[in-house]
């Protein structure tokens, strides 16, 4: 049985945990230590690697150091950025689908600046300043989690009655074999419905959703109009969407 989301995320902590002790360690005793194969640990560290957290030189990991990170390399800044870039293929009185994500949700403030009508699942959105924009904010209702991401039939049925110009939707891993993809079958289900009902697709990854495995696959990659990530994923990646056909933008950082 292959493993879940949760407990890959939960191995690479232990990895982060593990360095933070040890400071360097190779990839055998790694291995060992976590009880699983070398080739999985080989793609943990690699994956671990692309976001930049460690280093990786001749079967030897060790922690970046905290001031060797460029400010850049902040999560939220990227993500902001990405939802910066998704907002300007946006035109004035355009329908749009936004999903749970957090990077997605990034481009609404700038959306607001628009005329624009936004129906989104993220209740934060509900919470942004309206004031002075001509652009609206529907919430799709549904069962709403701890996080303010709402689901189920509510939350999916606004979704099936407007057919929308864009969607834009962040995930949790994204692959050319696998497709988009979530953990959660409930956000699965609000996800399929956005896509169904849209002209077109922006899907919006920062480098650390690559090649991730993930549950529930909402989408096929050949299915994204246009690719929005940032200039740490890595340019053989990049190739492999482009040769598919599909349109790739990464925001310089």
């Amino acid at each position: 049985m292959k493993n879940s989301y949760q407990e890959i995320k939960n191995r690479r902590k232990k990895i982060i945990d593990l360095l933070n002790h040890e400071k360097t360690i190779s990839l055998d005793d790694l291995s060992k230590k976590l009880g699983v194969s070398i080739m999985t640990v080989r793609r943990d560290c690699s994956n671990l690697a692309n976001q930049g957290q460690i280093e990786q030189e001749k079967g030897i990991i060790s922690l970046v150091k905290p001031e060797e990170i460029p400010f850049t390399d902040s999560v939220s800044y990227i993500k902001q950025r990405i939802g910066k870039e998704a907002s300007s293929h946006i035109e004035k009185h355009n329908w749009v689908f936004i999903n749970s994500s957090t990077t997605a949700f990034e481009a609404i403030p700038y959306l607001l600046k628009k005329d624009v009508n936004i129906l989104t699942n993220n209740g934060y959105a509900g919470n942004l300043d309206m004031h002075a924009s001509n652009s609206q904010i529907i919430l799709s209702g549904g069962n709403v989690s701890r996080k303010m991401i709402m689901s189920g039939d509510l939350a999916v049925e606004p979704f099936l009655k407007i057919y929308a110009d864009w969607a834009i939707i962040g995930c949790a891993g994204i692959s050319l074999s696998r497709g988009v993809a979530t953990p959660f079958i409930e956000e699965a289900k609000v996800n399929e419905a956005i896509i169904k009902h849209a002209r077109k697709l922006i899907v919006v990854a920062d480098y650390s959703k690559f090649s991730q495995f993930s549950n529930f696959t909402i989408c096929q990659a050949t299915d994204i109009d246009l690719l929005i990530t940032d200039s740490f994923t890595p340019k053989k990646i990049i190739d492999g969407f482009i040769k598919a056909g599909i349109q790739v933008i990464q925001v310089q950082l």
